[in-house]
């Protein structure tokens, strides 16, 4: 009878000298080490730099983030990888081997207690109010705290991962990027209202999705419905011009994790503050109608602050007018002459409802262009802008303005001007303050072709991201049996390190593409059309 072999994995020289310099580049280990100072008890055998760098060699060999297979990783590397981590002892069998284990599980769980803002016991089945009960005792502003140190510990393992790019390879970046949040199923179920019992995992929630984006129904007629007991991971990635050749690969810049739609606006503003104080410039942010939705005061207000010029959609019932000032009306996110035909202010919405065609839409959306009041200055720095009345541009002829659009033979007349004019029609200028309509305002003209364009452009790719980090043969985000730890901590750790590695898959398969000359067959790919009547010619025929 053969004996069964000690499962072990080979790492290579390579792959530990990139996860050491990229933990280093990270400054995460020396700044949580220096909260795990204790002045009593025996000094630490392991560092807390070689826990983080075994972690990151199982992200990178897509491996599953388990402690124990950490501590394997550890004790199998080569002698002077073990002296330049710190690591100390051997692994003879499997009792050594559960020591060792021990200790990285004890320093793990040491490292997620300074930067945990959960008051909740993990790994508790009982009743809720048993649960409540043992909660730990601890203020809003230590939770504040954790909290923002967790966050700076995700950022900083992603922004180290971004790092590995050369400057020359990020240059072309101009800050535009997609925004979106994605579920992350975690290791436990949920409470149970039968038993009066809790998760194990209280950090979680019911995270519901009433079918995916294609099904609707089932077969037998029943709305499907996907119910996980999760957390939510909103991530910004990097993005590009519609249809331009890649300058640069399409990175993770930063992620956080909270329960499923707990404040989605304010965990997106705290994502946007982090990379402008991190240098990046803002561009255009491409975002979905979920945060069309929140309290402009905590998403759109925050990100025009910070200098980002969003990109979003609207409902059914969002679309037409939205908001009003001294008489400019907002439709669709720009303001408009009151006077605006009523067939142009519903023409976003008669598209919707099939009332006109596609072309009958273009040409509407076209036709507002020239009721757009004009913008006579940028926006101070309080954010306040000044327009004016379209016809003192010549576009319109009014009767409310004497001479207008006189020099212009094309000026287009206002059959029907207010019967009470308000400011815009009176004055040569109004201001409209920021918060006037600041959830539906966005920079270019909704359903035009450059929005449409943008707004695919940065969707369709945190959507692709999405799915990239789903990918069961690599980082597979989706698989709460791979992240086994417990706890909003642990779970934006692993988190992060996944996110890492997708960063690293991208950067390399970037490379590749610029090695090959192929660069330019990416943004041809783009420029497609969905379909083309050349995908249906016939082979020619070979002449033999």
């Amino acid at each position: 009878m053969n004996d069964v072999p000690t499962v072990c994995s080979h790492v290579s020289d390579e792959a530990v000298s990139f996860a050491i310099d990229v933990v280093d580049a990270s400054h995460v280990a020396t700044r949580l080490e220096a909260l795990l100072v204790q002045p009593t008890g025996r000094p630490r055998t392991l560092p807390l730099r070689a826990v983080l760098v075994a972690l990151v060699l199982l992200a990178l060999d897509d491996r599953a983030l388990h402690l124990k297979a950490a501590t394997r990783t550890l004790y199998s590397l080569a002698p002077r990888w073990r002296d330049e981590l710190g690591v100390h002892g051997e692994v003879h069998d499997e009792v050594s081997l559960l020591a060792r284990y021990r200790c990285v599980r004890y320093l793990f769980h040491r490292m997620l207690s300074v930067m945990d803002p959960s008051t909740q016991v993990k790994n508790r089945v009982v009743a809720q109010g048993v649960l409540d009960a043992m909660a730990i005792t601890m203020d809003e502003s230590e939770i504040a705290v954790r909290r923002q140190r967790l966050e700076g510990v995700v950022n900083d393992l992603l922004e180290a991962s971004v790092a590995v790019c050369a400057p020359e390879e990020l240059a072309g970046f101009d800050g535009s990027i997609g925004l979106d949040a994605t579920v992350v199923p975690l290791f436990a179920r949920g409470p149970s209202s039968r038993a009066g019992t809790c998760s194990s995992d209280p950090d979680g929630g019911w995270y519901v999705r009433e079918g995916d984006h294609r099904d609707v129904v089932g077969p037998k007629g029943k709305k499907l419905r996907k119910l996980f007991w999760a957390q939510e991971a909103t991530i910004v990635t990097m993005g590009r011009s519609p249809g331009s050749a890649p300058t640069y690969p399409n990175l993770v810049l930063a992620a956080l994790l909270t329960r499923p739609g707990e404040d989605p606006g304010a965990s997106a503003v705290r994502l946007l503050g982090s990379l402008r104080a991190r240098g990046y410039r803002a561009g255009f942010v491409g975002a979905d109608r979920g945060y069309t939705q929140v309290r402009p005061e905590r998403f759109h207000l925050a990100a025009r602050a910070l200098g980002y010029r969003v990109v979003m959609d609207y409902k059914e019932s969002e679309l037409g007018r939205q908001a009003n000032s001294d008489g400019a009306v907002l439709v669709e996110g720009h303001f408009y002459c009151p006077a605006m035909p009523e067939d142009l202010v519903a023409a976003s919405a008669d598209w919707r409802h099939g009332v006109i065609d596609a072309a009958t839409h273009d040409a509407r959306l076209a036709a507002r262009v020239s009721w757009r009041l004009p913008r006579k200055q940028t926006s101070d720095h309080d954010g306040y802008e000044r327009y004016c009345c379209p016809a003192l541009g010549g576009h319109l002829r009014c009767a409310l303005r004497d001479a207008s659009g006189a020099h212009n033979p094309g000026a287009i007349p206002v059959l029907h001007p207010p019967a009470r004019p308000d400011k815009v029609c009176t004055q040569s200028s109004i201001t409209i303050a920021p918060d006037v309509g600041a959830r539906y305002r966005q920079e270019l003209a909704f359903g035009s072709p450059q929005w449409a364009r943008t707004y695919a452009t940065y969707r369709n790719t945190v959507e692709g991201l999405n799915g990239f980090v789903k990918d069961t043969a690599h980082e597979s985000l989706h698989s709460p049996g791979r992240r086994r730890v417990r706890g909003i901590a642990a779970q934006s750790l692993f988190v992060a390190l996944l996110l890492m590695a997708a960063n690293f898959r991208k950067i390399a398969a970037y490379r590749k593409l610029v090695d090959g000359g192929r660069c330019g067959e990416v943004a041809e790919r783009a420029r497609r059309r969905r379909i083309s009547l050349a995908d249906f010619l016939p082979a020619a025929p070979i002449h033999y």
